[in-house]
């Protein structure tokens, strides 16, 4: 029992980064069952990032949890910077 409470604490305390690692791992099953749809999936991977810098921007440290590598700034702006480029990429690809 202390273990499962343990587990939902983590679970809230880590939720924005849960979201992102969810949404990435959903679009991995996505492309395992769909092969041909790599490109959809990068786009929804771009999103999770971009997503992921959102979040960093506006949530404090505590927050952000796992999201949170450096400044919140820098780390808004690296995920941000990567999200548009991976979305940059599959929206010319497409």
């Amino acid at each position: 029992m202390i273990v499962l409470r343990r587990g939902v604490q983590w679970l809230r305390a880590e939720a924005p980064f849960v979201v992102v690692v969810a949404i990435v791992v959903g679009a991995c099953a996505y492309l395992h069952h769909a092969p041909g749809h790599w490109r959809r999936v990068s786009g929804i991977i771009a999103v999770a990032l971009l997503l992921a810098g959102v979040l960093r921007l506006f949530l404090s440290d505590a927050q952000a949890g796992l999201l949170a590598v450096r400044g919140r700034v820098r780390d808004g702006l690296t995920y941000l910077l990567i999200g548009g480029l991976i979305l940059a990429v599959a929206i010319h690809l497409h």
